[in-house]
C-alpha cells in the first residue's frame, strides 16, 4: 500500500491560519512547515491531508 496523498479543506484552512499570524503551528495539523514540507517525514501507508497558503503547509494524517 502507498501513501494517498489529497487537499484538505481543513489543512488549507489552517496553512491560511498560518500565513495570517505569520507563525508555523496549527492544532489541526500532524505537521506544519514553511517551504515545502520533506515527504520522508510522514508515515507510509497513510492518508494525508495536504493545505498551502503561500509558503506555509499543513499536513494532516
Amino acid at each position: 500500500m502507498t501513501t494517498t496523498w489529497y487537499t484538505s479543506p481543513v489543512a488549507v484552512a489552517a496553512a491560511q491560519r498560518m500565513a495570517a499570524a505569520d507563525a508555523v503551528g496549527d492544532p489541526a495539523c500532524s505537521m506544519a512547515a514553511v517551504g515545502r514540507p520533506d515527504p520522508g517525514l510522514v508515515p507510509q501507508n497513510s492518508r494525508i491531508g495536504i493545505g498551502h497558503h503561500g509558503s506555509y503547509w499543513c499536513l494532516i494524517w
